[in-house]
């Protein structure tokens, strides 16, 4: 089968030493990296939105640009691998991986394993993860759960269930077949421009689509009944426990 798992990428980054990776500059490294990697403002592309769609300008060009049996999405300093912990990347999935995996689990969806949020819901989590802007992110919540509404109301029900739960498959990160990427991607794009047209009032404009859009992945699964299976994430810059918990307490002040 044709795989491919595309790479967004910002900046000059080393990437796996396998054919079924596909690097796509997005943003900032457009005017460095566009000789190197794919640049995503070529062919039909919404690179103009990167600064408020992050990696979800890589993910349409894809989707509207590239053609493969299987679609994957993966960052620059986080890949999918079958060993938990890894860190190096000759420990990311290989195209030889991916082939026993698909041939074992058929049409099953590959995610991350989830974020756990244990004190409050997925959607709390995201309204109080950031100091000052609570009201702000209580409306981009309310803005996505219209959005929603408006372009698929039969999908409220898997809305409510995925916010209102503890866990979530977060980052953008999944490998599908190109018929549910297909699926997911017409789903996602009308749902995500309906949230941004009405948050022209938002003082900032950065990244919140992108970050709104992580929760629909689970949203779309659930409502559509897709089965999972669960991989570990690679992190080549993965921060301490101590970074961790001074950038958590940063974000809290």
């Amino acid at each position: 089968m044709n795989q491919k798992i595309i790479v967004v990428t910002h900046k000059d980054y080393q990437m796996p030493d396998d054919d079924l990776y596909f690097p796509i500059c997005v943003g900032t490294g457009l005017k460095s990296l566009s000789h190197k990697f794919q640049p995503d403002n070529e062919g039909e592309n919404i690179s103009d939105k990167n600064s408020t769609y992050c990696e979800l300008t890589a993910i349409y060009w894809a989707w509207k640009n590239l053609n493969a049996d299987w679609m994957g999405v993966a960052h620059y300093r986080r890949h999918f691998s079958l060993t938990k912990g890894a860190a190096t990347l000759d420990m990311a999935l290989s195209e030889e991986q991916l082939n026993n995996l698909c041939a074992e689990y058929g049409t099953d969806t590959i995610f991350t394993t989830p974020s756990k949020h244990y004190m409050e819901s997925i959607e709390g989590h995201y309204i109080h993860s950031l100091k000052g802007y609570e009201k702000i992110h209580m409306k981009d919540i309310e803005r996505l759960k219209k959005a929603i509404h408006e372009c698929n109301p039969d999908y409220d029900d898997a809305a409510a269930k995925v916010l209102g739960g503890s866990n979530a498959h977060m980052l953008n990160m999944f490998i599908m077949s190109k018929s549910n990427f297909d699926a997911y991607c017409s789903w996602l794009f009308p749902i995500i421009d309906r949230a941004v047209s009405m948050s022209a009032d938002r003082e900032d404009q950065r990244r919140y689509a992108g970050a709104l859009s992580e929760f629909c992945l689970d949203i779309w699964a659930q409502k559509n009944k897709i089965k999972i299976k669960e991989l570990p994430i690679l992190e080549t810059e993965k921060p301490s426990t101590i970074s961790r918990i001074k950038r958590y307490i940063a974000r809290k002040l």
